[in-house]
């Protein structure tokens, strides 16, 4: 019998002994489904901003709109400024004030935000038990 091997398996340099890749479900997933509730997308230096943002959250990392400006790679501030500017104004992000220093701003993550990252934990976990 032959089997074949789907080009995604091809780009993956999986062969037909290995099973799928979760990682690769879980990007299914977040195509097939609208993650935002209200039907907006991401693009992906959004994407790539707000995983970025997750990870120093989660290291209980205060971040500043300046250090935020300075996370992606081969994105020069300015673009990323726009793009936290563009998340703001998606409900996923807010600047708050620091206690500190009026000058600052720390970007945290609005309700929406959270729930945002509620539903990629949600997918990615159903990505995971489909192995």
């Amino acid at each position: 019998m032959i089997k074949l091997i789907s080009t995604e398996d091809k780009l993956l340099g999986m062969d037909e002994k290995l099973p799928r890749n979760a990682f690769v479900r879980f990007i299914n997933l977040m195509r097939a489904i609208e993650v935002l509730p209200s039907g907006m997308t991401l693009d992906p230096q959004e994407e790539r901003l707000m995983q970025e943002l997750a990870l120093h959250w989660s290291r209980g990392e205060s971040v500043t709109v300046l250090s935020a400006m300075n996370m992606l790679a081969g994105a020069s501030p300015s673009t990323v400024q726009r793009r936290l500017k563009t998340l703001r104004s998606k409900g996923l992000l807010s600047f708050e004030p620091s206690a500190q220093d009026a000058r600052v701003r720390h970007v945290v993550a609005t309700e929406q935000g959270q729930a945002y990252f509620t539903r990629m934990g949600e997918l990615m976990r159903e990505a995971v038990d489909r192995v």
